[in-house]
Formats: C-alpha cells, sequence, structure tokens
C-alpha cells in the first residue's frame, strides 16, 4: 500500500511539472561549458562520438518509454530533425529507466523517431556525465563547438518554440 501511495505521489508531480509547461534554463554565452566526450553506440550499432559532430548543433534528448510528456516531445524532435538535418542539426536520444534495447527500438520505430538512439542505461559515461538529469524530457542544446548552450527540462508547447528558435540561431552562426 505504502509503495502505490508514493507512486501515486511521484505520478501527480509529474503531472503537475506537465501541467505547468516545464522549464528552461539558459547559459549566458562567456560562460558556456564543453559538453564531455561521448562515444556511445546506437541501437542500430553505430558509433556516436560527440566530438566527430563538431561544426552541428546537437540535442542531447533524454526520455523514457513509460514517460508521457517524453511521447508527447518525441513528435516535435522527430520535426525538428526533418527540418533542419541538412543545415546541420544532430539529435540524440537517449533512453534512461527503458528496459532492454529491443524494447526501445520497437518503442522508437513505433513513435517515428529517425535519429539515432541509445539505450543510456548502458554507459556509464552517460551516467557520470549527465547525474544532474532528475526529470524527463530533458534536452541539452550543444552549440557548433561542442559547448552547452541551453537545457529544456520538462516539454510544453512553448519549449519546441523555443528549442526551434535556438536552433535558428544557432545555424546561422
Amino acid at each position: 500500500m505504502e509503495k502505490n501511495k508514493q507512486v501515486s505521489i511521484f505520478l501527480m508531480i509529474v503531472f503537475f511539472f506537465f501541467l505547468v509547461g516545464g522549464f528552461v534554463c539558459e547559459s549566458k554565452s562567456e560562460n558556456l561549458k564543453t559538453a564531455p566526450e561521448l562515444n556511445l553506440t546506437d541501437l542500430n550499432g553505430n558509433t556516436f562520438k560527440l566530438s566527430d559532430h563538431r561544426g552541428k548543433v546537437i540535442i542531447l534528448n533524454f526520455w523514457a518509454l513509460w514517460c508521457p510528456p517524453c511521447q508527447i516531445e518525441i513528435p516535435y524532435l522527430v520535426a525538428l530533425y526533418d527540418k533542419y538535418k541538412d543545415n546541420g542539426l544532430i539529435i540524440l536520444g537517449i533512453a534512461i529507466g527503458s528496459g532492454n534495447d529491443k524494447k526501445i527500438k520497437e518503442k522508437a520505430k513505433e513513435w517515428g523517431i529517425d535519429y539515432p538512439v541509445i539505450n543510456g542505461d548502458e554507459f556509464s559515461s552517460i551516467q557520470k556525465n549527465f547525474r544532474e538529469v532528475r526529470a524527463i524530457p530533458n534536452s541539452y542544446l550543444i552549440n557548433q563547438e561542442g559547448k552547452f548552450f541551453k537545457n529544456y527540462v520538462g516539454f510544453s508547447t512553448t519549449t519546441s518554440i523555443e528549442l526551434e528558435k535556438d536552433i535558428k540561431t544557432l545555424l546561422k552562426q
């Protein structure tokens, strides 16, 4: 009974956070922190090394299969990727707390994700370098120099508008 109460409270908090609309954390351009080097393998067996994508705008998007706001956010990210990938946008989906690769791959296909996805639980570098990820969805926007530009926590329609505005700004640089 106690566990059910805890789960209910957690779900109410997640719902309230989603209802309120999430929030955005900004960094001042002169204080941008360099993103950590990541050397990962996506669910299709392809290597994803962050430094190989210098000169591109990168979104690291943390999500989970069990997260309703993540499921709502994914189509917006797919649309952004399809719109800007030829201009230098890279998205890496990082599934956390979502089970095995097969389950994640099936859901990614069902949700129409056409950018690389990894199982974040399988890489210690993700766990080590992104300990501050406490809420999902959570997206890090990284500029062409490999520095964190902005962090988006939660999701709302204003988040997608702000994210696209920031992508356009960075792609013009």
